[in-house]
């Protein structure tokens, strides 16, 4: 039976060695979900890939690391690699009994939320930006960091602010993220919840 670590691992030996001290820089310095913290350094550098492996399912358990490793992938560029590995991931036998869901989706099989799992496509094809702004006003976002997104001169940048944000998020607050979304941008969000 195929288990996250094992895809964590092909991940990691896929990655030429260029790529591999970057994703080991990138691990070190990205933004965690409360609650886990980050491999020192003098521990992360001398790691090789199944060490690494070992390290991150220690650290950070199979589920989260599995989404942890597609999010460093995606940051150092191979996004690709990383949408390769969520698909693969979200098929473990391991969470079978966890059904996926479809038209009010909020997350997928590995308990990563919509609009976590679609980031990238978030982030380049929104469009109504300071509408979603206006939604979250309040109750999701503050004045500085709703007057920090809306600073920023294109949709592609207020939209990877406005998520950037998110890893301090609880579920509700995604889901008013999804529900803005749904709203304003019905005919992506359809698209994106068939992939």
């Amino acid at each position: 039976m195929t288990r996250a670590r094992d895809l964590i691992l092909r991940a990691l030996e896929d990655l030429e060695n260029d790529d591999f001290k970057k994703f080991k820089l990138k691990l070190r310095t990205l933004k965690l979900r409360e609650g886990f913290n980050a491999i020192p350094r003098g521990i992360l550098e001398n790691l090789d890939r199944v060490d690494l492996t070992d390290k991150i399912v220690c650290c950070y358990l199979e589920d989260y690391g599995l989404v942890l490793t597609a999010e460093v992938l995606q940051e150092i560029g191979m996004r690709e690699e990383a949408v390769k590995l969520l698909e693969t991931g979200s098929h473990l036998a391991g969470n079978a009994a966890q059904p996926r869901q479809h038209s009010s989706a909020t997350s997928t099989v590995l308990g990563i939320h919509f609009v976590e799992k679609h980031r990238t496509s978030l982030i380049n094809r929104v469009t109504s930006v300071d509408a979603i702004l206006d939604r979250l006003h309040g109750s999701v976002l503050s004045q500085e960091q709703y007057d920090a997104v809306r600073a920023e001169n294109t949709h592609q940048n207020k939209m990877r602010k406005l998520l950037g944000f998110m890893v301090a998020w609880d579920k509700s607050c995604k889901d008013q993220l999804l529900e803005a979304l749904k709203d304003l941008h019905p005919y992506l969000v359809q698209e994106l919840e068939r992939n």
